[in-house]
Protein backbone atom coordinates (compact mmCIF):
# COMPACT_ATOMS: atom_id res chain seq x y z
CA UNK A 1 0.00 0.00 0.00
CA UNK A 2 1.48 3.19 -0.97
CA UNK A 3 1.29 6.49 1.11
CA UNK A 4 -1.41 8.38 -0.99
CA UNK A 5 -3.95 5.47 -0.86
CA UNK A 6 -3.62 5.24 2.97
CA UNK A 7 -5.42 8.21 3.75
CA UNK A 8 -8.16 7.49 1.32
CA UNK A 9 -9.03 4.11 2.83
CA UNK A 10 -8.59 5.90 6.36
CA UNK A 11 -11.99 8.30 5.77
CA UNK A 12 -13.28 5.02 4.48
CA UNK A 13 -14.94 3.44 7.61
CA UNK A 14 -18.28 5.66 8.00
CA UNK A 15 -19.13 5.48 4.88
CA UNK A 16 -18.93 1.68 5.16
CA UNK A 17 -20.67 1.49 8.37
CA UNK A 18 -23.70 3.59 6.45
CA UNK A 19 -23.61 1.29 3.61
CA UNK A 20 -24.19 -1.56 5.62
CA UNK A 21 -26.77 -0.16 7.73
CA UNK A 22 -28.81 1.17 4.89
CA UNK A 23 -28.30 -2.19 2.67
CA UNK A 24 -29.56 -4.06 5.99
CA UNK A 25 -32.19 -1.86 6.51
CA UNK A 26 -33.37 -1.30 2.75
CA UNK A 27 -33.27 -5.15 2.26
CA UNK A 28 -35.34 -5.86 4.88
CA UNK A 29 -38.29 -3.66 4.62
CA UNK A 30 -37.86 -4.16 0.76
CA UNK A 31 -38.31 -7.76 1.69
CA UNK A 32 -40.89 -7.11 4.07
CA UNK A 33 -43.16 -4.92 1.45
CA UNK A 34 -42.72 -7.67 -1.46
CA UNK A 35 -44.16 -10.57 1.40
CA UNK A 36 -46.72 -8.51 2.63
CA UNK A 37 -47.94 -5.98 -0.20
CA UNK A 38 -51.37 -5.89 1.43
CA UNK A 39 -49.99 -4.88 4.11
CA UNK A 40 -51.80 -1.13 5.45
CA UNK A 41 -49.27 1.82 4.09
CA UNK A 42 -49.93 4.99 2.21
CA UNK A 43 -49.31 3.38 -0.87
CA UNK A 44 -53.00 1.99 -1.05
CA UNK A 45 -54.37 5.87 -1.23
CA UNK A 46 -52.07 6.26 -3.45
CA UNK A 47 -52.97 3.38 -5.69
CA UNK A 48 -56.84 4.20 -5.09
CA UNK A 49 -56.34 7.31 -7.01
CA UNK A 50 -54.02 5.66 -9.87
CA UNK A 51 -57.52 3.37 -9.87
CA UNK A 52 -59.97 6.49 -10.19
CA UNK A 53 -57.59 7.69 -12.63
CA UNK A 54 -57.81 4.61 -14.97
CA UNK A 55 -62.14 4.59 -14.50
CA UNK A 56 -62.29 8.15 -15.05
CA UNK A 57 -63.76 8.13 -11.43
CA UNK A 58 -63.49 11.27 -9.28
CA UNK A 59 -60.14 12.01 -7.15
CA UNK A 60 -61.25 13.69 -4.62
CA UNK A 61 -63.91 12.26 -2.77
CA UNK A 62 -62.45 11.83 0.84
CA UNK A 63 -60.86 14.55 2.55
CA UNK A 64 -58.01 12.62 4.40
CA UNK A 65 -57.66 10.47 0.81
CA UNK A 66 -55.88 11.25 -2.42
CA UNK A 67 -55.16 14.99 -2.22
CA UNK A 68 -52.67 14.99 -5.01
CA UNK A 69 -53.22 16.44 -8.38
CA UNK A 70 -54.51 14.70 -11.36
CA UNK A 71 -50.95 14.40 -12.89
CA UNK A 72 -49.91 12.29 -9.88
CA UNK A 73 -53.02 10.49 -9.69
CA UNK A 74 -51.60 9.42 -13.70
CA UNK A 75 -48.35 8.22 -12.61
CA UNK A 76 -49.54 6.10 -9.89
CA UNK A 77 -51.86 4.51 -12.59
CA UNK A 78 -49.01 3.09 -14.06
CA UNK A 79 -48.05 1.38 -10.65
CA UNK A 80 -51.57 -0.10 -10.23
CA UNK A 81 -51.17 -1.48 -13.85
CA UNK A 82 -47.82 -3.91 -12.19
CA UNK A 83 -48.77 -6.61 -9.48
CA UNK A 84 -49.57 -5.16 -6.25
CA UNK A 85 -45.94 -6.99 -4.71
CA UNK A 86 -43.88 -5.08 -7.67
CA UNK A 87 -45.62 -2.26 -6.94
CA UNK A 88 -45.08 -1.98 -3.08
CA UNK A 89 -41.35 -2.72 -3.66
CA UNK A 90 -40.53 -0.34 -6.38
CA UNK A 91 -42.53 2.77 -4.99
CA UNK A 92 -40.33 2.32 -2.15
CA UNK A 93 -37.10 1.89 -3.51
CA UNK A 94 -37.89 4.92 -5.64
CA UNK A 95 -38.79 7.03 -2.41
CA UNK A 96 -35.72 5.34 -0.82
CA UNK A 97 -33.13 6.17 -3.80
CA UNK A 98 -34.40 9.64 -3.87
CA UNK A 99 -34.00 10.41 -1.06
CA UNK A 100 -30.42 8.93 -0.28
CA UNK A 101 -29.15 10.25 -4.36
CA UNK A 102 -30.32 13.28 -3.34
CA UNK A 103 -29.01 13.67 0.53
CA UNK A 104 -25.23 11.92 -2.00
CA UNK A 105 -25.45 14.73 -3.84
CA UNK A 106 -26.41 17.41 -1.14
CA UNK A 107 -23.13 16.55 0.39
CA UNK A 108 -20.96 15.82 -2.67
CA UNK A 109 -21.85 19.28 -4.36
CA UNK A 110 -19.98 21.08 -1.08
CA UNK A 111 -23.19 23.08 0.29
CA UNK A 112 -22.02 21.55 3.46
CA UNK A 113 -18.44 21.59 3.00
CA UNK A 114 -17.77 22.11 6.75
CA UNK A 115 -18.67 18.59 7.01
CA UNK A 116 -15.22 16.85 6.14
CA UNK A 117 -15.95 14.22 3.00
CA UNK A 118 -14.76 11.26 5.72
CA UNK A 119 -17.80 11.55 7.79
CA UNK A 120 -20.21 12.17 5.47
CA UNK A 121 -21.35 8.62 6.32
CA UNK A 122 -22.30 9.65 9.50
CA UNK A 123 -24.95 11.60 8.02
CA UNK A 124 -26.43 8.56 6.22
CA UNK A 125 -26.18 7.04 10.05
CA UNK A 126 -27.73 9.79 11.81
CA UNK A 127 -30.55 10.28 8.73
CA UNK A 128 -31.57 6.42 8.98
CA UNK A 129 -33.62 6.37 12.15
CA UNK A 130 -35.25 9.47 11.77
CA UNK A 131 -36.42 8.42 7.91
CA UNK A 132 -36.47 4.62 7.41
CA UNK A 133 -40.39 4.28 9.23
CA UNK A 134 -41.29 7.22 6.47
CA UNK A 135 -39.92 4.72 3.81
CA UNK A 136 -41.11 1.83 5.17
CA UNK A 137 -45.04 3.13 5.28
CA UNK A 138 -44.72 4.22 1.50
CA UNK A 139 -45.22 7.76 2.19
CA UNK A 140 -44.75 10.50 -0.81
CA UNK A 141 -42.27 12.53 2.02
CA UNK A 142 -38.93 11.05 1.03
CA UNK A 143 -39.03 11.11 -2.43
CA UNK A 144 -39.78 15.10 -1.90
CA UNK A 145 -37.06 15.49 0.69
CA UNK A 146 -34.17 14.15 -1.44
CA UNK A 147 -35.87 16.07 -4.70
CA UNK A 148 -35.38 18.94 -2.51
CA UNK A 149 -31.86 18.31 -1.79
CA UNK A 150 -31.09 17.35 -5.27
CA UNK A 151 -32.14 20.71 -6.46
CA UNK A 152 -30.43 22.36 -3.85
CA UNK A 153 -27.29 20.25 -4.88
CA UNK A 154 -27.73 21.23 -8.84
CA UNK A 155 -28.03 24.92 -7.59
CA UNK A 156 -24.37 24.81 -6.50
CA UNK A 157 -23.25 22.69 -9.24
CA UNK A 158 -25.25 24.81 -11.76
CA UNK A 159 -27.02 22.55 -12.98
CA UNK A 160 -30.04 24.59 -13.98
CA UNK A 161 -32.46 22.37 -15.59
CA UNK A 162 -32.26 19.23 -13.07
CA UNK A 163 -32.64 22.18 -10.29
CA UNK A 164 -35.91 23.12 -11.75
CA UNK A 165 -36.95 19.70 -12.83
CA UNK A 166 -35.97 18.21 -9.35
CA UNK A 167 -38.12 21.80 -7.65
CA UNK A 168 -40.86 21.71 -10.00
CA UNK A 169 -41.48 17.39 -9.44
CA UNK A 170 -41.56 18.44 -5.83
CA UNK A 171 -43.96 21.04 -6.62
CA UNK A 172 -46.48 18.73 -8.30
CA UNK A 173 -46.35 16.19 -5.38
CA UNK A 174 -47.03 18.36 -2.34
CA UNK A 175 -47.24 22.72 -3.19
CA UNK A 176 -44.81 23.63 -0.03
CA UNK A 177 -41.53 22.98 -1.85
CA UNK A 178 -42.41 26.10 -3.87
CA UNK A 179 -41.30 27.99 -0.56
CA UNK A 180 -38.04 26.52 -1.83
CA UNK A 181 -38.57 26.79 -5.46
CA UNK A 182 -39.15 30.12 -4.77
CA UNK A 183 -35.58 30.94 -2.96
CA UNK A 184 -33.59 29.19 -5.71
CA UNK A 185 -35.61 31.82 -7.85
CA UNK A 186 -34.80 34.73 -5.89
CA UNK A 187 -30.87 34.10 -6.30
CA UNK A 188 -30.79 33.45 -9.86
CA UNK A 189 -33.91 34.28 -11.59
CA UNK A 190 -32.78 34.27 -15.24
CA UNK A 191 -31.89 30.74 -14.98
CA UNK A 192 -34.36 28.91 -12.72
CA UNK A 193 -37.66 30.84 -13.07
CA UNK A 194 -38.97 30.43 -16.70
CA UNK A 195 -37.32 26.31 -16.57
CA UNK A 196 -39.62 25.74 -13.37
CA UNK A 197 -42.24 27.70 -14.74
CA UNK A 198 -42.55 26.10 -18.12
CA UNK A 199 -41.72 22.00 -16.23
CA UNK A 200 -44.57 23.03 -14.04
CA UNK A 201 -46.65 24.00 -17.02
CA UNK A 202 -45.78 20.51 -18.89
CA UNK A 203 -46.09 18.47 -15.50
CA UNK A 204 -49.87 20.25 -15.42
CA UNK A 205 -50.69 19.57 -19.21
CA UNK A 206 -49.48 16.17 -19.82
CA UNK A 207 -53.04 14.54 -17.83
CA UNK A 208 -55.04 16.64 -20.81
CA UNK A 209 -52.89 14.56 -23.59
CA UNK A 210 -53.72 10.80 -21.26
CA UNK A 211 -57.38 11.40 -20.34
CA UNK A 212 -60.69 12.67 -21.50
CA UNK A 213 -60.27 16.61 -21.68
CA UNK A 214 -63.50 17.05 -19.58
CA UNK A 215 -62.37 15.08 -16.90
CA UNK A 216 -59.24 16.40 -16.60
CA UNK A 217 -60.41 20.11 -16.09
CA UNK A 218 -63.00 18.97 -13.35
CA UNK A 219 -60.87 16.93 -11.60
CA UNK A 220 -58.73 19.86 -11.61
CA UNK A 221 -61.39 22.07 -10.32
CA UNK A 222 -62.04 19.22 -7.62
CA UNK A 223 -58.48 19.58 -6.51
CA UNK A 224 -58.77 23.38 -6.38
CA UNK A 225 -61.93 23.55 -4.45
CA UNK A 226 -60.99 20.68 -1.84
CA UNK A 227 -57.51 22.32 -1.33
CA UNK A 228 -58.84 25.84 -0.68
CA UNK A 229 -61.23 24.40 1.54
CA UNK A 230 -59.05 22.08 3.45
CA UNK A 231 -59.37 24.19 7.07
CA UNK A 232 -56.43 22.60 8.82
CA UNK A 233 -56.79 25.34 11.63
CA UNK A 234 -60.45 23.83 12.96
CA UNK A 235 -59.34 19.88 12.50
CA UNK A 236 -60.29 17.80 15.46
CA UNK A 237 -57.32 17.56 17.87
CA UNK A 238 -56.32 13.80 16.78
CA UNK A 239 -55.73 15.35 12.88
CA UNK A 240 -54.24 18.81 13.60
CA UNK A 241 -51.07 19.29 12.11
CA UNK A 242 -47.95 19.49 14.36
CA UNK A 243 -46.66 22.82 13.56
CA UNK A 244 -46.46 26.41 15.22
CA UNK A 245 -50.16 26.48 15.45
CA UNK A 246 -50.08 23.67 17.62
CA UNK A 247 -47.91 24.62 20.29
CA UNK A 248 -49.59 27.95 20.51
CA UNK A 249 -53.25 27.48 20.09
CA UNK A 250 -53.90 24.00 20.66
CA UNK A 251 -51.79 23.69 23.66
CA UNK A 252 -50.82 27.02 24.58
CA UNK A 253 -54.52 28.37 24.72
CA UNK A 254 -52.96 31.50 23.31
CA UNK A 255 -55.53 33.92 21.97
CA UNK A 256 -53.92 34.05 18.71
CA UNK A 257 -56.22 34.61 15.36
CA UNK A 258 -56.48 32.66 12.47
CA UNK A 259 -55.05 36.15 10.61
CA UNK A 260 -52.96 36.93 12.87
CA UNK A 261 -51.34 33.62 12.41
CA UNK A 262 -51.56 34.08 8.40
CA UNK A 263 -49.38 37.40 9.02
CA UNK A 264 -46.71 35.49 10.82
CA UNK A 265 -46.21 32.75 8.21
CA UNK A 266 -46.11 35.21 5.43
CA UNK A 267 -43.76 37.82 7.66
CA UNK A 268 -41.31 34.51 8.20
CA UNK A 269 -41.51 33.88 4.54
CA UNK A 270 -40.71 37.31 3.58
CA UNK A 271 -37.48 37.28 6.31
CA UNK A 272 -36.35 33.97 5.32
CA UNK A 273 -36.10 35.60 1.87
CA UNK A 274 -34.81 39.00 2.76
CA UNK A 275 -31.99 37.25 4.78
CA UNK A 276 -30.84 34.95 2.02
CA UNK A 277 -31.22 38.14 -0.50
CA UNK A 278 -28.90 40.38 1.78
CA UNK A 279 -26.34 37.37 2.42
CA UNK A 280 -25.92 37.02 -1.23
CA UNK A 281 -25.73 41.00 -1.41
CA UNK A 282 -22.73 40.60 1.14
CA UNK A 283 -20.69 38.57 -0.82
CA UNK A 284 -21.60 35.42 1.31
CA UNK A 285 -20.76 32.03 -0.94
CA UNK A 286 -23.10 30.25 -3.02
CA UNK A 287 -22.24 27.36 -0.89
CA UNK A 288 -22.80 28.77 2.61
CA UNK A 289 -26.05 30.51 1.74
CA UNK A 290 -27.24 27.42 -0.13
CA UNK A 291 -26.59 25.58 3.49
CA UNK A 292 -28.77 28.62 5.34
CA UNK A 293 -31.50 28.26 2.98
CA UNK A 294 -31.93 24.76 2.95
CA UNK A 295 -31.61 24.68 6.47
CA UNK A 296 -34.33 27.59 7.28
CA UNK A 297 -36.93 26.53 4.46
CA UNK A 298 -36.87 23.34 6.24
CA UNK A 299 -37.78 24.40 9.47
CA UNK A 300 -40.32 27.29 7.81
CA UNK A 301 -41.78 24.68 6.46
CA UNK A 302 -42.76 21.95 8.92
CA UNK A 303 -43.08 24.89 11.60
CA UNK A 304 -45.22 27.48 9.62
CA UNK A 305 -45.29 25.41 6.03
CA UNK A 306 -49.84 24.65 5.15
CA UNK A 307 -49.83 20.88 5.91
CA UNK A 308 -47.67 19.70 8.45
CA UNK A 309 -48.23 16.13 9.78
CA UNK A 310 -46.26 13.57 11.97
CA UNK A 311 -45.29 11.44 8.60
CA UNK A 312 -44.07 14.96 7.33
CA UNK A 313 -41.11 15.36 9.65
CA UNK A 314 -38.91 13.50 7.59
CA UNK A 315 -38.32 16.40 5.35
CA UNK A 316 -36.84 17.85 8.74
CA UNK A 317 -34.88 15.10 9.11
CA UNK A 318 -31.94 15.70 6.15
CA UNK A 319 -31.45 19.01 7.99
CA UNK A 320 -31.39 18.18 11.64
CA UNK A 321 -28.55 15.43 10.74
CA UNK A 322 -26.50 17.53 8.62
CA UNK A 323 -26.45 20.56 11.12
CA UNK A 324 -25.66 17.83 13.89
CA UNK A 325 -22.78 16.48 12.40
CA UNK A 326 -21.67 20.20 10.79
CA UNK A 327 -21.81 21.28 14.58
CA UNK A 328 -19.20 18.29 15.55
CA UNK A 329 -16.54 19.90 13.23
CA UNK A 330 -17.58 23.91 13.51
CA UNK A 331 -19.80 25.73 14.95
CA UNK A 332 -20.15 26.91 18.78
CA UNK A 333 -20.75 25.04 21.82
CA UNK A 334 -24.61 26.55 21.89
CA UNK A 335 -25.10 25.38 17.88
CA UNK A 336 -23.71 22.12 18.97
CA UNK A 337 -25.98 21.19 22.06
CA UNK A 338 -29.01 22.75 20.16
CA UNK A 339 -28.42 20.77 16.75
CA UNK A 340 -28.21 17.47 19.05
CA UNK A 341 -30.90 18.56 21.34
CA UNK A 342 -33.25 19.40 18.08
CA UNK A 343 -31.85 15.30 16.58
CA UNK A 344 -32.72 14.10 20.08
CA UNK A 345 -36.30 15.36 20.33
CA UNK A 346 -37.42 14.09 16.17
CA UNK A 347 -35.67 10.71 17.56
CA UNK A 348 -37.67 10.67 20.76
CA UNK A 349 -40.40 11.10 18.32
CA UNK A 350 -39.73 8.02 16.02
CA UNK A 351 -39.17 5.90 18.24
CA UNK A 352 -43.16 6.75 20.11
CA UNK A 353 -44.26 6.17 16.61
CA UNK A 354 -42.60 2.51 16.44
CA UNK A 355 -42.80 1.47 20.20
CA UNK A 356 -45.57 2.65 21.19
CA UNK A 357 -47.97 3.92 19.02
CA UNK A 358 -50.83 4.62 20.97
CA UNK A 359 -49.56 6.96 22.98
CA UNK A 360 -50.78 9.63 21.01
CA UNK A 361 -51.53 12.82 23.77
CA UNK A 362 -51.32 16.27 23.25
CA UNK A 363 -48.13 16.79 24.73
CA UNK A 364 -46.49 13.61 23.66
CA UNK A 365 -47.51 14.59 20.21
CA UNK A 366 -45.52 18.03 20.35
CA UNK A 367 -41.93 16.60 20.37
CA UNK A 368 -41.85 17.43 16.66
CA UNK A 369 -42.65 20.88 16.60
CA UNK A 370 -41.04 21.43 19.67
CA UNK A 371 -37.59 19.63 17.92
CA UNK A 372 -38.04 22.02 14.77
CA UNK A 373 -37.71 25.13 17.04
CA UNK A 374 -34.75 24.07 18.56
CA UNK A 375 -33.04 23.37 15.42
CA UNK A 376 -34.10 26.64 14.37
CA UNK A 377 -32.24 28.47 17.82
CA UNK A 378 -29.48 26.03 16.76
CA UNK A 379 -29.70 27.43 13.28
CA UNK A 380 -29.59 30.96 14.41
CA UNK A 381 -26.84 30.63 16.76
CA UNK A 382 -24.56 28.91 13.86
CA UNK A 383 -25.40 32.71 11.98
CA UNK A 384 -24.21 34.43 14.88
CA UNK A 385 -21.19 32.37 15.56
CA UNK A 386 -20.58 32.86 11.28
CA UNK A 387 -17.44 34.82 10.30
CA UNK A 388 -17.71 36.59 7.11
CA UNK A 389 -17.57 34.50 4.34
CA UNK A 390 -14.84 35.03 1.10
CA UNK A 391 -16.64 36.59 -1.97
CA UNK A 392 -17.20 34.03 -4.67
Amino acid sequence: MDAKSAPAIKRRPWATVALALWTVALTVLLTRAGLQPHRLSSLATYLNGGAAWQTSSPLYTDWRGFVYPPVIAWFFSILRDLPLTLAAVLWRALTAGTFLFGLGALLRSGVFRRIPPGSRGLVFIAVLPLSIGNIDNAQANPLIAGLMMLAVAAFQTESWTLCAFAAAVSIAFKIYPVALALLLCLLRPKQLSWRIALILLLLALVPFALQDVHYVSAQYHAWLQTRLADDRFHYPMKDAPLDLWYLLVRLGNLPVSVRLYEAVQVIAGIALAALVWVRSRRGVSIADNLAVLYLLVSVWMLLLGPATENQTYVVLAPAAALLAIQTIYSGSRSSRILAFAAYGFLLAAVCRNSLIPSLKSPAFMAIQPIGALILLAAISCELRAATPASPR
